[in-house]
Protein backbone atom coordinates (compact mmCIF):
# COMPACT_ATOMS: atom_id res chain seq x y z
CA UNK A 1 0.00 0.00 0.00
CA UNK A 2 1.00 3.08 -1.31
CA UNK A 3 1.59 5.96 0.94
CA UNK A 4 1.25 9.82 -0.05
CA UNK A 5 3.33 12.49 1.07
CA UNK A 6 1.16 14.68 3.46
CA UNK A 7 0.04 11.12 5.00
CA UNK A 8 3.49 10.41 5.40
CA UNK A 9 4.54 13.71 7.42
CA UNK A 10 1.07 13.33 9.72
CA UNK A 11 2.39 9.93 10.43
CA UNK A 12 5.54 10.97 11.96
CA UNK A 13 3.04 13.31 13.84
CA UNK A 14 1.57 10.67 15.52
CA UNK A 15 5.52 9.48 16.80
CA UNK A 16 5.70 10.84 20.58
CA UNK A 17 8.17 13.57 20.75
CA UNK A 18 10.65 13.20 23.44
CA UNK A 19 10.66 17.19 24.11
CA UNK A 20 8.30 19.86 22.84
CA UNK A 21 9.56 23.09 21.58
CA UNK A 22 9.71 26.57 21.76
CA UNK A 23 10.17 29.31 20.16
CA UNK A 24 12.89 30.48 22.79
CA UNK A 25 15.08 27.51 21.86
CA UNK A 26 16.72 29.59 18.75
CA UNK A 27 17.14 32.90 20.31
CA UNK A 28 20.56 33.34 17.76
CA UNK A 29 18.50 31.97 14.76
CA UNK A 30 21.69 30.21 13.51
CA UNK A 31 21.09 27.62 10.49
CA UNK A 32 22.37 25.25 12.17
CA UNK A 33 20.38 25.13 15.07
CA UNK A 34 17.34 25.82 12.29
CA UNK A 35 17.94 22.30 11.24
CA UNK A 36 18.37 20.07 14.51
CA UNK A 37 14.90 21.57 15.84
CA UNK A 38 13.00 20.93 12.51
CA UNK A 39 14.57 17.62 12.46
CA UNK A 40 13.87 16.79 16.31
CA UNK A 41 10.30 18.02 15.79
CA UNK A 42 9.84 15.63 11.71
CA UNK A 43 11.66 12.77 14.03
CA UNK A 44 10.14 13.09 17.29
CA UNK A 45 13.33 12.15 18.81
CA UNK A 46 15.73 14.63 21.35
CA UNK A 47 18.67 12.98 21.15
CA UNK A 48 20.04 13.40 17.57
CA UNK A 49 23.48 13.84 17.23
CA UNK A 50 24.88 17.27 16.52
CA UNK A 51 27.51 15.43 13.96
CA UNK A 52 25.19 13.67 12.13
CA UNK A 53 22.87 16.60 11.75
CA UNK A 54 25.77 18.60 10.33
CA UNK A 55 26.60 15.85 7.82
CA UNK A 56 22.93 16.00 6.57
CA UNK A 57 22.45 19.49 6.67
CA UNK A 58 25.73 20.09 4.60
CA UNK A 59 24.34 17.10 1.93
CA UNK A 60 20.59 18.63 1.52
CA UNK A 61 22.89 22.49 1.27
CA UNK A 62 24.93 21.27 -1.54
CA UNK A 63 21.93 19.29 -3.51
CA UNK A 64 19.09 21.58 -3.40
CA UNK A 65 19.54 25.41 -4.14
CA UNK A 66 18.09 27.71 -1.78
CA UNK A 67 17.55 24.93 1.12
CA UNK A 68 18.60 27.50 4.05
CA UNK A 69 15.82 29.92 3.03
CA UNK A 70 13.39 27.02 2.80
CA UNK A 71 14.55 25.72 6.13
CA UNK A 72 13.89 29.03 7.38
CA UNK A 73 10.67 29.42 6.24
CA UNK A 74 9.60 25.73 7.54
CA UNK A 75 10.95 26.60 11.34
CA UNK A 76 9.26 29.52 10.95
CA UNK A 77 5.89 27.37 9.99
CA UNK A 78 6.73 24.84 12.66
CA UNK A 79 7.39 26.72 16.03
CA UNK A 80 4.58 28.78 15.15
CA UNK A 81 2.08 25.92 15.04
CA UNK A 82 0.45 25.11 18.55
CA UNK A 83 1.63 21.50 18.65
CA UNK A 84 3.95 18.79 16.62
CA UNK A 85 0.98 17.47 14.80
CA UNK A 86 -1.02 20.31 13.97
CA UNK A 87 2.72 21.62 12.58
CA UNK A 88 3.30 18.62 10.83
CA UNK A 89 -0.21 17.92 9.25
CA UNK A 90 -0.67 21.82 8.53
CA UNK A 91 2.30 22.49 6.01
CA UNK A 92 2.07 22.70 2.34
CA UNK A 93 3.98 23.73 -1.10
CA UNK A 94 7.85 24.14 -0.29
CA UNK A 95 7.27 23.60 3.32
CA UNK A 96 6.10 19.88 2.64
CA UNK A 97 8.79 19.29 0.22
CA UNK A 98 11.34 20.52 2.29
CA UNK A 99 10.32 18.85 5.66
CA UNK A 100 10.13 15.34 3.10
CA UNK A 101 13.50 16.55 2.13
CA UNK A 102 14.79 16.42 6.00
CA UNK A 103 12.96 13.11 7.05
CA UNK A 104 14.65 11.11 4.07
CA UNK A 105 18.49 10.88 5.24
CA UNK A 106 17.37 10.80 9.27
CA UNK A 107 15.13 7.81 8.28
CA UNK A 108 17.00 5.88 5.83
CA UNK A 109 20.17 6.93 6.76
CA UNK A 110 21.44 8.64 3.06
CA UNK A 111 20.73 11.24 0.58
CA UNK A 112 19.71 10.56 -3.12
CA UNK A 113 19.17 7.10 -4.57
CA UNK A 114 21.39 3.58 -4.26
CA UNK A 115 21.09 1.85 -7.45
CA UNK A 116 21.96 -1.70 -7.51
CA UNK A 117 22.42 -2.13 -10.73
CA UNK A 118 24.87 0.39 -11.64
CA UNK A 119 28.23 0.82 -10.22
CA UNK A 120 27.86 4.84 -9.59
CA UNK A 121 24.66 6.45 -8.89
CA UNK A 122 23.87 9.83 -6.79
CA UNK A 123 23.30 8.67 -3.04
CA UNK A 124 25.75 9.30 -0.46
CA UNK A 125 26.27 8.17 3.17
CA UNK A 126 24.64 10.62 5.90
CA UNK A 127 24.37 8.38 9.67
CA UNK A 128 23.90 5.14 10.50
CA UNK A 129 23.57 5.52 14.34
CA UNK A 130 21.13 8.07 13.95
CA UNK A 131 19.61 6.94 11.49
CA UNK A 132 15.61 6.52 12.63
CA UNK A 133 14.45 3.26 10.79
CA UNK A 134 16.09 1.32 12.94
CA UNK A 135 16.33 3.92 15.88
CA UNK A 136 12.41 3.21 16.41
CA UNK A 137 12.41 -0.45 16.63
CA UNK A 138 16.01 -0.80 18.15
CA UNK A 139 14.16 -2.45 21.29
CA UNK A 140 12.70 -5.23 18.86
CA UNK A 141 15.16 -5.27 16.07
CA UNK A 142 19.27 -5.12 16.15
CA UNK A 143 19.78 -2.63 13.61
CA UNK A 144 22.04 -4.61 10.51
CA UNK A 145 25.73 -4.25 11.65
CA UNK A 146 28.26 -6.42 12.64
CA UNK A 147 27.49 -10.09 14.53
CA UNK A 148 25.92 -9.27 17.38
CA UNK A 149 28.28 -11.99 19.46
CA UNK A 150 31.53 -14.73 18.89
CA UNK A 151 31.88 -17.06 15.93
CA UNK A 152 29.08 -19.15 15.69
CA UNK A 153 26.67 -16.89 17.73
CA UNK A 154 23.71 -18.34 15.36
CA UNK A 155 24.06 -21.92 16.11
CA UNK A 156 22.26 -21.44 19.49
CA UNK A 157 18.42 -21.94 19.52
CA UNK A 158 16.32 -18.75 20.12
CA UNK A 159 15.21 -18.06 23.21
CA UNK A 160 11.39 -20.08 23.93
CA UNK A 161 12.22 -22.01 20.21
CA UNK A 162 11.85 -25.60 20.52
CA UNK A 163 14.67 -27.21 18.11
CA UNK A 164 14.51 -30.59 19.04
CA UNK A 165 13.40 -32.37 15.67
CA UNK A 166 16.30 -30.67 13.87
CA UNK A 167 18.73 -33.10 12.58
CA UNK A 168 21.86 -34.06 13.54
CA UNK A 169 24.33 -31.04 12.55
CA UNK A 170 21.81 -28.56 10.95
CA UNK A 171 23.80 -26.02 12.40
CA UNK A 172 27.34 -26.81 10.99
CA UNK A 173 28.13 -24.73 7.58
CA UNK A 174 28.62 -28.35 5.88
CA UNK A 175 25.08 -29.38 6.35
CA UNK A 176 22.94 -29.84 3.77
CA UNK A 177 18.99 -31.12 3.70
CA UNK A 178 18.56 -34.51 2.31
CA UNK A 179 15.80 -34.52 -0.71
CA UNK A 180 13.22 -36.32 0.74
CA UNK A 181 10.10 -33.96 -0.45
CA UNK A 182 8.66 -34.21 -4.10
CA UNK A 183 7.13 -31.03 -5.69
CA UNK A 184 3.42 -31.42 -6.15
CA UNK A 185 1.59 -30.90 -9.32
CA UNK A 186 0.17 -26.94 -9.47
CA UNK A 187 -3.65 -26.72 -8.83
CA UNK A 188 -4.34 -25.97 -12.51
CA UNK A 189 -6.92 -23.03 -10.62
CA UNK A 190 -4.47 -21.51 -9.14
CA UNK A 191 -2.32 -21.30 -12.21
CA UNK A 192 -4.96 -20.25 -14.33
CA UNK A 193 -5.27 -17.42 -11.62
CA UNK A 194 -1.76 -16.27 -11.30
CA UNK A 195 -1.85 -16.24 -14.73
CA UNK A 196 -4.02 -13.24 -15.44
CA UNK A 197 -6.94 -15.50 -17.01
CA UNK A 198 -9.67 -14.97 -14.04
CA UNK A 199 -10.35 -11.97 -11.35
CA UNK A 200 -10.49 -14.14 -8.45
CA UNK A 201 -9.81 -18.04 -7.48
CA UNK A 202 -13.13 -18.68 -7.05
CA UNK A 203 -13.93 -17.50 -10.36
CA UNK A 204 -10.92 -19.94 -11.50
CA UNK A 205 -12.18 -22.60 -9.21
CA UNK A 206 -16.06 -22.25 -10.81
CA UNK A 207 -14.86 -22.11 -14.27
CA UNK A 208 -12.39 -25.14 -14.22
CA UNK A 209 -14.89 -27.08 -12.52
CA UNK A 210 -13.22 -27.10 -9.17
CA UNK A 211 -15.82 -25.01 -7.48
CA UNK A 212 -16.28 -27.35 -4.40
CA UNK A 213 -12.39 -27.49 -3.39
CA UNK A 214 -10.65 -24.85 -0.90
Amino acid sequence: MSMDRRSFLISLALIPPAVYWSTSVLADGSVSDAFMQVSRIITGADNLTPGAAARIEGLLSERHPGFAAHLATLYTALVASPSREAGLSALTGNDLDTALIIAKPWYLGYVGTPSGRILKDDAEFATFLDMQAYAKTDSIIPAQSYPPGPAGWWQDTPRGVDASDLPEGATTWAYQPLKTYTIAAPDPAWRAYAAGHFDSIEAARASLGKGAEQ
